[in-house]
């Protein structure tokens, strides 16, 4: 009996070359088109031509055709000020969401616990320097702010941010960081890489992060890292309160329960 190759190509490189399979090919059009969705999803207002091919350093003719291209298919969607995202992404997120097994847990774990009923809880993952938002439980209590699946905030203001990024590896959470620092939200936001360094002692000795009004002034959030078998950050899970409901016991108290679901969703 002949034991069977686990080094069969998949589907979609039985036609290509060993040297071709090997070589990592980028297609410049799409990397473009990529960068034009991401750019105009972290900008809350349309955009014209001529700024995207600013912010992008692309040349205006090629911005034009993408995003003319991206409109027939239901990426982007044209106003009067310029182009912003259209609804097709929605239906990816929702397949990829349905897909992962981390958010289903997350759901899961959330209703089984009669504390967070309350409470406004949210899933999110690292992607570079934000977060992403994979699923949200938002609280009928009003927060002022309201997260949803798919938003992207930057880590470094995030309590699951904090708590993801302090269990990074120095190497990877520096690379992360590398970049400009992002405009303060709030006069809470921490200024710096130096100042954010300096917090992840205390974020480590706790075993979940906080934002203390770095998103938006009056909005506590307590959040933890959901970790993997090699203690890497899959995700974070956080929990968010109102300043005048955060009182010393009541934080202690939550983002202990936090860092306690956090762990039982790392081993699920």
């Amino acid at each position: 009996m002949h034991e069977l190759s686990t080094d069969l190509p998949e589907p979609w490189e039985a036609d290509l070359s060993d040297a071709e399979r090997s070589e990592k090919r980028l297609v410049p059009a799409v990397e473009r088109a990529v960068a034009i969705m991401d750019l105009l999803a972290d900008t809350p207002r349309p955009m014209g031509v001529s700024d995207i091919a600013r912010d992008l350093g692309l040349p205006k003719s090629s911005v034009y055709g993408i995003c003319e291209t991206l409109t027939d298919l239901g990426l982007l969607r044209p106003g009067p000020s310029g182009y912003g995202p259209g609804p097709r992404p929605l239906r990816w997120s929702s397949a990829y969401l349905s897909r992962t097994s981390l958010v289903q847990e997350f759901r899961i774990l959330v209703a089984q616990d009669a504390v967070l009923s309350g409470y406004t809880v949210t899933l999110s993952a690292l992607d570079g320097a934000n977060v992403v938002y994979l699923a949200c439980q938002n609280a009928d209590k009003p927060l002022g702010f309201t997260f949803q699946a798919g938003q992207h905030l930057p880590a470094v203001f995030t309590a699951t941010g904090k708590a993801m990024l302090a269990a990074l590896p120095e190497e990877d959470r520096r690379a992360r960081l590398a970049g400009p620092w992002h405009p303060p939200f709030t006069r809470n936001s921490v200024p710096d890489v130096a100042a954010f360094e300096a917090q992840l002692p205390r974020w480590r000795a706790l075993g979940y992060a906080i934002d203390n009004g770095e998103i938006r002034e009056g909005m506590i959030c307590l959040g933890a890292a959901v970790l993997n078998a090699a203690q890497k950050p899959l995700a974070g899970i956080a929990i968010s309160l109102t300043s005048a409901e955060a009182r010393p016991e009541v934080r202690e108290t939550l983002g202990q329960l936090i860092a306690n679901i956090a762990g039982r969703l790392g081993r699920a």
